[in-house]
Protein backbone atom coordinates (compact mmCIF):
# COMPACT_ATOMS: atom_id res chain seq x y z
CA UNK A 1 0.00 0.00 0.00
CA UNK A 2 1.52 3.29 -0.90
CA UNK A 3 1.30 6.38 1.02
CA UNK A 4 -1.19 9.15 0.06
CA UNK A 5 0.62 12.64 -0.59
CA UNK A 6 -0.48 15.17 1.59
CA UNK A 7 -2.04 18.13 0.28
CA UNK A 8 -2.85 21.34 1.91
CA UNK A 9 -6.45 21.93 1.33
CA UNK A 10 -8.90 24.06 3.04
CA UNK A 11 -10.90 23.54 5.93
CA UNK A 12 -12.00 25.65 8.19
CA UNK A 13 -12.54 25.75 12.40
CA UNK A 14 -13.15 27.99 14.89
CA UNK A 15 -9.10 28.59 15.82
CA UNK A 16 -9.06 29.15 11.94
CA UNK A 17 -11.30 31.98 11.84
CA UNK A 18 -9.80 33.30 14.90
CA UNK A 19 -5.88 33.39 13.40
CA UNK A 20 -7.74 35.16 10.08
CA UNK A 21 -9.66 37.79 12.23
CA UNK A 22 -6.33 38.51 14.13
CA UNK A 23 -3.68 39.38 11.30
CA UNK A 24 -3.79 38.14 7.65
CA UNK A 25 -0.05 38.18 7.38
CA UNK A 26 -0.11 35.75 10.58
CA UNK A 27 -3.08 33.52 8.97
CA UNK A 28 -0.76 32.71 5.90
CA UNK A 29 2.17 32.01 7.66
CA UNK A 30 0.25 29.86 10.04
CA UNK A 31 -1.53 27.86 6.99
CA UNK A 32 -0.12 28.05 4.24
CA UNK A 33 3.88 30.08 4.92
CA UNK A 34 4.44 27.12 7.39
CA UNK A 35 2.81 23.64 5.34
CA UNK A 36 5.64 21.31 4.63
CA UNK A 37 8.34 22.62 7.40
CA UNK A 38 7.72 18.73 9.33
CA UNK A 39 9.88 17.73 6.38
CA UNK A 40 13.67 17.70 6.98
CA UNK A 41 14.43 18.73 3.44
CA UNK A 42 12.19 21.76 3.74
CA UNK A 43 13.73 25.36 2.96
CA UNK A 44 15.18 27.34 5.69
CA UNK A 45 12.07 30.16 6.14
CA UNK A 46 9.27 27.04 5.72
CA UNK A 47 11.21 25.39 8.56
CA UNK A 48 11.55 28.32 10.74
CA UNK A 49 7.75 29.45 10.05
CA UNK A 50 6.29 25.36 11.00
CA UNK A 51 8.58 25.57 13.82
CA UNK A 52 6.93 29.37 15.10
CA UNK A 53 3.31 27.60 14.15
CA UNK A 54 3.84 25.15 17.05
CA UNK A 55 4.18 27.55 19.53
CA UNK A 56 1.76 28.76 22.35
CA UNK A 57 1.84 31.59 24.50
CA UNK A 58 1.55 30.93 28.73
CA UNK A 59 -1.60 31.72 28.74
CA UNK A 60 -2.62 28.89 25.52
CA UNK A 61 0.05 26.24 27.67
CA UNK A 62 -2.33 26.91 30.81
CA UNK A 63 -5.10 26.15 28.96
CA UNK A 64 -3.67 23.00 26.98
CA UNK A 65 -2.52 21.44 30.11
CA UNK A 66 -5.92 22.15 32.29
CA UNK A 67 -7.90 20.10 29.02
CA UNK A 68 -5.58 17.42 29.35
CA UNK A 69 -5.70 16.95 32.50
CA UNK A 70 -9.62 16.95 32.93
CA UNK A 71 -9.54 14.23 29.70
CA UNK A 72 -7.25 12.32 31.91
CA UNK A 73 -9.50 12.55 34.93
CA UNK A 74 -12.53 11.71 32.98
CA UNK A 75 -10.97 8.86 30.80
CA UNK A 76 -10.21 7.51 34.46
CA UNK A 77 -14.01 8.04 35.78
CA UNK A 78 -14.70 6.31 32.54
CA UNK A 79 -13.08 3.29 33.04
CA UNK A 80 -14.57 3.59 36.97
CA UNK A 81 -11.53 5.10 38.74
CA UNK A 82 -11.36 8.77 39.24
CA UNK A 83 -8.53 10.08 40.29
CA UNK A 84 -8.17 12.51 43.82
CA UNK A 85 -8.19 16.28 43.62
CA UNK A 86 -4.02 16.37 44.68
CA UNK A 87 -3.10 13.83 41.80
CA UNK A 88 -4.33 15.92 39.29
CA UNK A 89 -2.90 19.05 40.40
CA UNK A 90 0.28 17.12 40.57
CA UNK A 91 -0.01 15.91 37.12
CA UNK A 92 -0.44 19.17 35.92
CA UNK A 93 2.38 20.71 38.11
CA UNK A 94 4.93 18.61 37.01
CA UNK A 95 3.83 18.49 33.40
CA UNK A 96 4.45 22.06 33.59
CA UNK A 97 7.69 22.49 35.25
CA UNK A 98 9.01 20.24 32.61
CA UNK A 99 7.55 21.73 29.74
CA UNK A 100 9.38 24.82 31.11
CA UNK A 101 12.72 23.68 31.36
CA UNK A 102 12.52 22.42 27.82
CA UNK A 103 11.16 25.20 26.43
CA UNK A 104 13.83 27.83 27.88
CA UNK A 105 16.14 25.72 26.69
CA UNK A 106 15.15 25.65 23.05
CA UNK A 107 13.85 22.02 22.42
CA UNK A 108 10.97 22.40 20.74
CA UNK A 109 12.84 23.85 18.14
CA UNK A 110 14.44 19.73 17.22
CA UNK A 111 10.70 18.50 17.66
CA UNK A 112 8.84 21.27 17.57
CA UNK A 113 5.41 19.37 17.36
CA UNK A 114 6.11 17.48 19.89
CA UNK A 115 7.67 19.61 22.85
CA UNK A 116 6.47 22.70 24.39
CA UNK A 117 7.75 25.71 22.77
CA UNK A 118 6.70 29.16 24.42
CA UNK A 119 6.42 32.49 22.75
CA UNK A 120 7.41 34.23 25.75
CA UNK A 121 11.30 32.28 25.37
CA UNK A 122 11.15 31.98 21.63
CA UNK A 123 11.20 35.92 21.49
CA UNK A 124 13.34 36.82 24.99
CA UNK A 125 9.95 38.69 26.10
CA UNK A 126 10.41 40.06 29.64
CA UNK A 127 7.75 37.73 31.92
CA UNK A 128 8.67 38.07 35.49
CA UNK A 129 8.88 35.55 37.84
CA UNK A 130 5.45 36.56 39.77
CA UNK A 131 3.87 36.19 36.57
CA UNK A 132 5.11 32.53 35.40
CA UNK A 133 3.39 32.38 38.91
CA UNK A 134 0.62 33.43 38.42
CA UNK A 135 -0.10 31.12 35.33
CA UNK A 136 0.31 28.58 37.50
CA UNK A 137 -2.28 29.62 39.83
CA UNK A 138 -4.86 29.77 36.89
CA UNK A 139 -3.93 26.68 36.24
CA UNK A 140 -4.54 25.29 39.26
CA UNK A 141 -7.32 27.01 40.28
CA UNK A 142 -8.94 25.90 37.34
CA UNK A 143 -8.90 22.45 38.04
CA UNK A 144 -9.72 23.12 41.72
CA UNK A 145 -13.35 24.31 40.25
CA UNK A 146 -13.42 21.65 38.13
CA UNK A 147 -13.03 19.18 40.76
CA UNK A 148 -15.46 20.76 42.81
CA UNK A 149 -18.01 20.94 39.81
CA UNK A 150 -20.77 18.66 39.39
CA UNK A 151 -19.27 17.53 35.95
CA UNK A 152 -16.75 15.20 37.52
CA UNK A 153 -19.63 13.44 39.41
CA UNK A 154 -21.71 13.19 36.37
CA UNK A 155 -19.37 11.39 34.42
CA UNK A 156 -19.00 8.84 37.64
CA UNK A 157 -22.98 7.86 37.22
CA UNK A 158 -22.98 7.63 33.11
CA UNK A 159 -23.47 4.29 31.66
CA UNK A 160 -20.04 3.10 29.41
CA UNK A 161 -22.48 3.24 26.06
CA UNK A 162 -23.55 7.00 26.89
CA UNK A 163 -19.77 7.92 26.94
CA UNK A 164 -18.92 10.27 23.62
CA UNK A 165 -15.49 10.82 22.28
CA UNK A 166 -13.48 12.96 25.16
CA UNK A 167 -11.42 16.06 23.36
CA UNK A 168 -10.69 14.41 20.42
CA UNK A 169 -10.46 16.58 17.70
CA UNK A 170 -12.23 15.23 14.36
CA UNK A 171 -13.86 16.39 11.22
CA UNK A 172 -16.71 16.48 9.35
CA UNK A 173 -18.36 17.76 5.76
CA UNK A 174 -20.36 21.50 5.95
CA UNK A 175 -21.80 22.58 2.88
CA UNK A 176 -18.83 21.28 1.19
CA UNK A 177 -16.06 22.25 3.57
CA UNK A 178 -14.19 20.02 5.69
CA UNK A 179 -14.68 21.43 9.30
CA UNK A 180 -13.24 20.83 12.00
CA UNK A 181 -13.80 19.94 15.63
CA UNK A 182 -14.63 18.34 18.87
CA UNK A 183 -16.48 18.80 21.73
CA UNK A 184 -14.17 18.61 25.18
CA UNK A 185 -16.68 16.30 26.95
CA UNK A 186 -19.97 14.95 25.37
CA UNK A 187 -22.42 12.30 26.47
CA UNK A 188 -26.03 10.95 26.03
CA UNK A 189 -28.37 11.61 28.74
CA UNK A 190 -32.57 10.40 28.32
CA UNK A 191 -32.29 11.13 24.68
CA UNK A 192 -30.22 14.31 24.36
CA UNK A 193 -26.69 14.81 23.61
CA UNK A 194 -25.17 16.89 26.18
CA UNK A 195 -22.04 18.89 25.02
CA UNK A 196 -19.52 20.41 27.49
CA UNK A 197 -16.88 22.99 26.36
CA UNK A 198 -14.09 24.01 28.68
CA UNK A 199 -12.46 27.73 29.08
CA UNK A 200 -9.82 28.86 31.01
CA UNK A 201 -10.59 32.27 29.85
CA UNK A 202 -12.86 35.39 30.03
CA UNK A 203 -16.52 34.77 28.54
CA UNK A 204 -16.46 35.77 24.69
CA UNK A 205 -19.22 35.92 22.51
CA UNK A 206 -17.93 34.03 19.60
CA UNK A 207 -17.41 31.27 22.18
CA UNK A 208 -21.43 30.79 21.13
CA UNK A 209 -20.52 30.39 17.79
CA UNK A 210 -17.99 27.42 18.91
CA UNK A 211 -20.37 25.35 20.78
CA UNK A 212 -22.85 25.98 18.10
CA UNK A 213 -20.64 24.15 15.04
CA UNK A 214 -19.94 21.57 18.04
CA UNK A 215 -23.93 20.99 17.56
CA UNK A 216 -23.60 20.74 13.89
CA UNK A 217 -20.86 18.28 14.34
CA UNK A 218 -22.79 16.06 16.64
CA UNK A 219 -25.45 16.19 14.35
CA UNK A 220 -22.91 14.81 11.12
CA UNK A 221 -21.32 12.19 13.59
CA UNK A 222 -23.58 10.87 15.48
CA UNK A 223 -26.65 11.57 13.97
CA UNK A 224 -27.69 14.26 17.28
CA UNK A 225 -31.15 16.09 16.41
CA UNK A 226 -30.39 19.72 16.78
CA UNK A 227 -33.57 19.84 19.33
CA UNK A 228 -32.34 17.37 21.52
CA UNK A 229 -28.84 19.09 21.81
CA UNK A 230 -27.35 20.61 25.14
CA UNK A 231 -24.39 22.72 24.26
CA UNK A 232 -22.95 24.34 27.76
CA UNK A 233 -19.86 26.63 28.28
CA UNK A 234 -17.96 25.95 31.49
CA UNK A 235 -15.61 29.19 32.71
CA UNK A 236 -13.33 27.43 35.06
CA UNK A 237 -11.04 30.34 35.84
CA UNK A 238 -14.56 32.73 36.44
CA UNK A 239 -16.45 29.71 37.62
CA UNK A 240 -19.44 30.19 35.74
CA UNK A 241 -21.52 28.56 32.97
CA UNK A 242 -23.60 28.96 29.91
CA UNK A 243 -26.08 27.53 28.23
CA UNK A 244 -25.79 27.76 24.34
CA UNK A 245 -29.45 27.25 22.65
CA UNK A 246 -29.26 25.29 19.41
CA UNK A 247 -32.56 26.14 17.87
CA UNK A 248 -32.91 25.87 14.11
CA UNK A 249 -32.65 29.40 13.63
CA UNK A 250 -29.03 30.00 16.12
CA UNK A 251 -27.78 27.26 13.94
CA UNK A 252 -28.92 29.08 10.79
CA UNK A 253 -27.19 32.00 12.48
CA UNK A 254 -24.01 29.24 12.70
CA UNK A 255 -24.04 28.69 9.24
CA UNK A 256 -24.00 32.30 8.25
CA UNK A 257 -21.17 32.82 10.11
CA UNK A 258 -19.04 29.74 8.71
CA UNK A 259 -20.27 30.90 5.17
CA UNK A 260 -18.89 34.93 5.53
CA UNK A 261 -15.91 33.46 7.75
CA UNK A 262 -15.34 30.70 4.05
CA UNK A 263 -16.26 33.44 2.15
CA UNK A 264 -13.44 36.20 3.36
CA UNK A 265 -10.70 33.60 3.43
CA UNK A 266 -11.29 32.60 -0.18
CA UNK A 267 -11.28 36.21 -1.03
CA UNK A 268 -7.71 35.92 -0.71
CA UNK A 269 -6.55 32.99 -2.75
CA UNK A 270 -5.12 33.13 -5.51
CA UNK A 271 -6.28 29.79 -6.77
CA UNK A 272 -9.21 29.22 -4.69
CA UNK A 273 -9.95 25.43 -6.32
CA UNK A 274 -6.16 24.67 -6.00
CA UNK A 275 -5.92 26.55 -2.18
CA UNK A 276 -3.10 28.37 -3.32
CA UNK A 277 -2.38 31.43 -1.77
CA UNK A 278 0.45 34.35 -1.95
CA UNK A 279 1.96 35.91 1.26
CA UNK A 280 1.60 39.65 -0.74
CA UNK A 281 -2.22 38.91 -0.80
CA UNK A 282 -2.61 38.33 2.85
CA UNK A 283 -1.73 42.08 4.52
CA UNK A 284 -0.09 42.54 8.34
CA UNK A 285 -2.55 44.39 10.48
CA UNK A 286 -2.77 48.02 10.00
CA UNK A 287 -1.57 48.58 13.86
CA UNK A 288 2.15 47.55 14.35
CA UNK A 289 1.80 47.18 18.36
CA UNK A 290 -0.61 44.87 17.66
CA UNK A 291 2.64 42.26 16.59
CA UNK A 292 3.66 42.58 19.66
CA UNK A 293 4.42 39.10 21.29
CA UNK A 294 3.44 37.57 17.33
CA UNK A 295 5.65 34.89 16.82
CA UNK A 296 5.81 35.28 13.19
CA UNK A 297 7.52 38.94 13.28
CA UNK A 298 10.95 38.42 12.36
CA UNK A 299 9.50 36.08 9.15
CA UNK A 300 6.58 38.72 8.29
CA UNK A 301 8.64 41.55 6.96
CA UNK A 302 7.54 43.81 9.87
CA UNK A 303 10.23 42.84 12.46
CA UNK A 304 10.01 44.03 15.68
CA UNK A 305 8.10 46.78 15.84
CA UNK A 306 7.41 49.50 18.97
Amino acid sequence: MGFRELVNEFSWSKSRHGKFEECRRLYWFHYYGAWGGWEASSAPEIREAYILKNLSTRQQWAGKVVHDVIAYALTLARAGDPPPLDQLIARAHTRMREDFRRSRRGEYRARPKHIVGLVEHELALPVSDAEWKANWEVTEGCLRTFYASRWLARARTLAREDWLPIDQIDSFQLEGIKVFAGPDFAFREEGTTVLVDWKTGRPRDEDREQVKGYAQYAAAKWGAAPERVLARLVYLGAGEELDVNVTPAALEEFRGFFRSSVSSMKALLRDPERNLAVKDDFPMHEDPSRCRGCCFQRLCGRGKSP
